[in-house]
């Protein structure tokens, strides 16, 4: 499993046995749909809690705390490996929220890769637990205007200060509108005392019609249409913004394949 300089790595000690964290859903396979590895195989662990509630997350079952608090599973690392181990076989497994950099998660991480999995994690950026030394690609996706959050730049920062040195590091940010657009250009730019490699910055396409939001598309087919539509016109302002020239640009793949459906 990749990892960061092993000076970096955290000192493991073993938890408790019947340590339990939320889990919301485990699933897969499905695709990644953003950031470094998008396309590629895995199956989903998603964790519930998170330290923001954006507006615009697609995934607040996962972060509201009385939907925690009704649906999730507590289980054991043993657990999650069981549940793990009955699905087929893929290349990677995410570790999604909420945000899962509230929990600790290092042995789970270990022992996923014992198993022969490569591991993703998605965070905003505001927490950083050594663990997350131990995964194999690490996304840090500062919240933009649009997704109804504050940014952090000091948290930001010292995630990078920390982190920067991770051969997996990517870092991908929601876009809605122009707005958005110069957010992304200061992070850029924010980053560069860290950040050498111009090639893990990442522009997803957000989407203004997650599940549960009051204007959501009745058909999964409208959603689709309407993604399309702001991606095309979105690019249009990226391609003539200079200081965008080094994004990625990528619509979130795993919506326009099954719109809103949740555990896909």
């Amino acid at each position: 499993m990749t990892t960061a300089n092993s000076s970096d790595t955290p000192n493991l000690i073993q938890p408790k046995k019947e340590k339990t964290f939320p889990v919301m859903e485990i699933f897969g396979p499905t695709i990644q749909g953003e950031g470094l590895v998008a396309g590629t195989q895995t199956h989903f662990i998603r964790f519930g809690l998170c330290d923001y509630k954006c507006t615009k997350c697609d995934s607040m079952h996962a972060v509201d705390p009385l939907s925690v608090k009704q649906h999730a599973e507590y289980l054991t690392i043993d657990e999650i490996i069981a549940r793990v181990s009955k699905l087929p076989e893929v290349p990677w497994i995410t570790l999604s929220g909420g945000n899962p950099a509230i929990h600790r998660l290092d042995f789970l991480v270990v022992e996923l890769g014992r198993l022969g999995y490569k591991v993703a994690v998605e965070t905003q950026g505001t927490l950083a637990p050594s663990w997350l030394h131990l995964v194999d690609v690490l996304t840090v996706s500062p919240k933009s205007p649009g997704m109804g959050e504050t940014f952090e730049p000091d948290k930001f920062t010292n995630f990078l200060d920390l982190f920067h040195k991770h051969q997996g590091l990517n870092i991908k940010i929601p876009v809605f509108n122009q707005i958005d657009l110069d957010f992304a250009a200061e992070v850029y730019e924010l980053a560069q005392g860290w950040v050498a490699n111009r090639d893990i910055f990442y522009l997803s396409l957000g989407n203004p019609w997650p599940p549960g939001s009051e204007n959501e598309p009745i058909a999964d087919e409208d959603l689709v249409q309407q993604l399309l539509m702001e991606y095309k016109s979105m690019f249009e302002d990226i391609k003539t913004t200079p200081r965008l020239k080094h994004f990625r640009f990528l619509p979130q793949l795993h919506v326009l394949v099954w719109g809103n459906a949740r555990g896909k």
